[in-house]
């Protein structure tokens, strides 16, 4: 199939739809923020992921987040904060707001598969990526993956334009554009930053020779007037030299410390039951900070405390290399893999619900773009940024962990080579080329069986997983705790651990729903499971100790709850239990 350029493939671009590329675009749009609404309408629920509207609404009331502003997207925050000055607190708003912003990046793919290839693939590309469901999903949450895909597009967008443009005029400046552009895509995720050297060497292979230090020079100006007031704000603020977030080291250490899997992360002892204590959203990164602090006694900075997760994973990779390079190739492995790894609960929630629906998966996905890719080698000066920003988010994954937010970014610009797969057996298929179209056909159909069954058994076990800490657990129980729906509550706590049963968070919750019901004996046996599971946590002994005082019996209840506050000197309740106990 010729698609660079030829009169043949143009003339087959117009006939696709319309035959009107601005209705095609309309149509396009309209459909895709019609099955958006759709999604949104059907599955959608307002327990939501709420770390940014959370923090946003304390900037709002002039609150200091302190150094949970290093954990956060600078623009995806402080655009959350205009819109809640606008809309307030409102969920569904903002939530619109972001699918509007999808189905908008749906024309910024066929705008560069219309450059790259043709109108057809462009065009196809596009609906491919409206009909890959799980975008949607990251579109009705409140963090800022969408958003990357939108600044991505339209900063691949704007660079064939420059390099176009800059063909055909004097002018350099405009090499000031595109780097402006990715500047916004790094302040939104920082990782964004691996696409800048590879952009970089791009400028250098197709440009003018005399021209081309220039235009990476004022394409590197660009994005650092982005990251510079960023950097500058950390570094006023904290005095610490952060470029954008101060996250990569706990991410890293998920990604490959003791007891990741490559879609597993390594935690630290405990880390859900403390996170639960934390009183804010997303309190892990506070306590790797406080950890890191409290294992080297020294009040590190925000990226001395990144650095230290850093090197402490290194020391765990060198100490384990076999084991390493087994999980960076696994790691590759999974980037490719149909399942859709959500951390995020609402996420795994709306995933359960779609995952049957007749939408396209990711491993079909995977499987045609794999072979578009290899179909389109030849052409690698034309394909090459396409082929970068899979590169990029492919790299992230390995280096990190296989979360389905980690790959997203990379979906709209597989879909581009999975439009010009299925164009090129069309084109076998509409010639009668038989052994050409299998040639295609086989590898892909062979590709996504690959992709769907591979780690069966890896996969079926996360899921348990899955539906037991994010379904039964965090939606199901703690939602009915908190309306006071107790009996509700454990029939779910009793659902999570019998698929994870080595769940403490679920027994300490359920201890304490049964106290509420006022059934003594059946709490007391879930925090005595609780101690059992995690006994250097002081949740379990603080809770069984009350059950003790409740019960009368004095020095039981002061046993528990001096050993609480041993293990945690900061657990205030513990201590005031305490006091009143021995008081008496």
């Amino acid at each position: 199939m010729r698609c660079w350029g030829d009169d043949r493939s143009k003339q087959e671009g117009k006939s696709f739809l319309s035959g009107n590329r601005y209705i095609d675009l309309l149509l396009l749009f309209s459909a895709a923020i019609a099955l958006k609404l759709f999604i949104f309408f059907t599955v959608s629920d307002p327990v939501v992921f709420f770390k940014y509207p959370f923090f946003a609404d304390q900037l709002n009331k002039g609150m200091d987040i302190g150094e949970r502003l290093l954990d956060l997207s600078p623009l995806y925050l402080y655009g959350m904060v205009f819109l809640q000055k606008i809309y307030g607190s409102n969920w569904e708003a903002m939530t619109v707001f972001q699918l509007l912003a999808g189905s908008f990046n749906g024309i910024l793919i066929f705008l560069i598969g219309e450059k790259i290839f043709n109108r057809a693939v462009g065009l196809t590309a596009a609906v491919i990526l409206m009909l890959y469901g799980n975008l949607t999903l990251f579109e009705l949450t409140l963090e800022p993956d969408s958003f990357v895909l939108l600044l991505n597009s339209l900063f691949l967008l704007t660079v064939l334009w420059t390099g176009e443009r800059s063909l055909n005029t004097h002018s350099a400046l405009i090499w000031l554009w595109p780097g402006l552009i990715l500047g916004l895509s790094v302040i939104t995720k920082a990782n964004a930053l691996l696409i800048w050297p590879g952009v970089i060497f791009w400028i250098f292979w197709t440009s003018p020779g005399g021209k081309k230090i220039r235009y990476a020079l004022l394409f590197t100006l660009g994005v650092s007037l982005l990251i510079l007031p960023v950097t500058l704000r950390n570094y006023i603020q904290f005095h610490d030299p952060v470029l954008v977030t101060a996250d990569m080291g706990k991410v890293f250490f998920h990604g490959n410390g003791p007891g990741a899997t490559g879609m597993e992360r390594a935690d630290l002892p405990d880390q859900g039951f403390i996170e639960e204590t934390g009183g804010e959203p997303d309190f892990a990164h506070t306590l790797f900070r406080s950890t890191a602090r409290g294992l080297t006694h020294r009040n590190l900075s925000p990226s001395e405390s990144s650095r230290f997760w850093v090197f402490r994973t290194l020391d765990h990779i060198r100490s384990h290399p076999y084991s390493a390079f087994k999980l960076l190739a696994k790691k590759f492995v999974l980037f490719w893999l149909n399942y859709e790894v959500h951390d995020l609960d609402t996420n795994y929630a709306y995933y359960q619900t779609i995952r049957a629906w007749p939408l396209v998966p990711f491993g079909l996905i995977a499987a045609l773009g794999v072979v578009g890719m290899f179909l389109s080698r030849k052409n690698l000066k034309q394909t090459y940024l396409p082929f970068l920003m899979i590169a990029v988010y492919l790299l992230t994954v390995v280096i990190f962990f296989n979360a389905s937010r980690y790959r997203l970014p990379a979906v709209p610009f597989l879909c581009l080579f999975a439009a010009y797969t299925i164009l090129s057996l069309y084109d076998r298929l509409k010639r009668k080329q038989g052994k050409p179209f299998f040639l295609i056909a086989v590898p892909t159909v062979l590709l996504f069986i690959l992709s769907v069954f591979s780690l069966r058994d890896e996969v079926a076990a996360l899921d348990r997983w899955q539906q037991a800490t994010r379904f039964h657990y965090n939606l199901g129980g703690n939602v009915f705790f908190k309306k006071g729906e107790y009996q509700k509550a454990i029939e779910e706590y009793k659902r999570a651990v019998a698929l994870a049963p080595n769940f403490a968070p679920a027994y300490n919750q359920m201890g304490k729903a049964y106290a509420m019901l006022n059934d003594l004996s059946s709490s007391k046996k879930s925090f005595l499971k609780v101690i059992q599971l995690s006994p250097a946590v002081d949740q379990g002994y603080m809770n069984l100790g009350l059950i003790h005082a409740l019960k009368g019996e004095k020095e039981k209840a002061a046993f528990y709850l001096e050993k609480a506050v041993v293990l945690n000197p900061k657990n205030f309740k513990a201590k005031e239990h305490l006091e009143k106990l021995m008081s008496r």
